[in-house]
């Protein structure tokens, strides 16, 4: 793995009324004193009282909630200062085990997850907590990015950390491998860390490791 500079990055119903008895007579005793064509309409003002309308609403139902995913708490990543790094092959990198990782006290000698490089790094310096790890993303070209987003603790942490080691070389470890390792180029105030990788492979484990749960 090559170094990397870091920066800043009702329903209602309504029915009209029917005419009452008294308004039907009334109607009769006109239509006998008047011509044929008034009668007719006597008639039809007859049929029009006999069937009343009625109008109905079709209630509606308010769709279900779409339920809300668990958020998923994300294992503090260890900061450890670069003390030497070197060229290695998959051959002479040391194995590891996640479940027995060194202490934080103690250094470490180990690879980057590609296993192209042995680093002998120091004790811990810090751990930062992440809320997010975002999807990688293509680049420039031959170049994969993936960003880790600090709790506002940690983001305030990284500031003064970055602030007072700029040029120093320091690693991002997960399971006792090298996930990254930067050379802080100048102070980070965005509470957002960016990694980089040359493919895509390598970005989807790099994000995979980082934001692994606790």
């Amino acid at each position: 793995m090559t170094r990397r500079r870091i920066g800043e990055e009702a329903r209602a119903v309504s029915r009209r009324p029917a005419r009452g008895r008294f308004r039907i007579t009334a109607a009769w005793l006109a239509c006998g004193g008047l011509l044929g064509a008034l009668t007719c309409g006597c008639h039809a003002a007859r049929h029009q009282a006999a069937h009343p309308s009625t109008t109905t609403a079709t209630p509606t139902t308010a769709a279900p909630a779409a339920p809300v995913a668990p958020s998923v708490k994300i294992a503090p990543l260890p900061v450890r200062p670069v003390n030497k790094s070197q060229p290695a092959s998959p051959q002479k990198c040391p194995a590891t085990d996640p479940n027995h990782p060194a202490a934080p006290t103690d250094a470490l000698t180990t690879c980057d997850i590609g296993r192209t490089t042995l680093y002998m790094l120091g004790p811990e310096t810090m751990q930062l907590g992440l809320i997010h790890v975002d999807p990688p993303k293509s680049l420039t070209a031959g170049f994969y990015g993936v960003t880790l987003i600090l709790d506002p603790s940690s983001a305030a942490a990284w500031a003064s950390y970055t602030g007072a080691h700029l040029q120093d070389h320091v690693a991002f470890v997960r399971d006792d491998l090298v996930i990254e390792a930067p050379i802080i180029e100048e102070q980070v105030t965005s509470g957002r860390i960016a990694l980089t990788t040359q493919t895509a492979e390598g970005a989807a484990r790099l994000a995979q490791l980082a934001g692994r749960p606790t």
